[in-house]
């Protein structure tokens, strides 16, 4: 697995420390609002990701060197899961996005046995999309 940064170990170790869903739960949904939302202008067609049931917007920026995700859904769990699984991408190279494997980041999280089969699907449609759009970064 990648080298993780800190904030993603950080969060890993709090997830795992709970005794129940539901203080897990609280604990994604405390740490997911530490991530600035994606600004309301950015919340266009051409960044929705489709295949969620929830609405769900991306964008990336910096380059392929250092990539950083900003992303919103009206849904909150939806967010909080979101920010889990692109944690580990948040300043990493475009490469690492492309080699991360986010199943087992999250079964390492406690969090893939949590996620219903749609909304596991529309999170890894999220982590396609991420990986697809590092790629295009300028390189530099």
């Amino acid at each position: 697995m990648t080298i993780l940064p800190a904030a993603a170990d950080s969060l890993r170790q709090q997830l795992l420390a709970q005794g129940n869903w539901q203080e897990t739960y609280r604990v994604l949904l405390l740490a997911a609002k530490t991530q600035p939302s994606l600004d309301p202008a950015q919340r266009t067609p051409a960044n929705r990701v489709h295949g969620c049931e929830a609405q769900v917007y991306l964008s990336v920026e910096g380059t392929q060197q250092h990539v950083n995700y900003r992303f919103h859904s009206d849904a909150r769990m939806v967010q909080a899961l979101i920010y889990a699984s692109l944690l580990p991408l948040q300043g990493q190279t475009a490469e690492t996005a492309m080699q991360f494997d986010a199943s087992a980041w999250l079964t390492s999280c406690g969090l893939e046995r949590q996620l219903s089969p749609s909304r596991s699907n529309g999170l890894y449609q999220v982590i396609k999309a991420a990986k697809a759009a590092a790629q295009t970064l300028p390189p530099t």
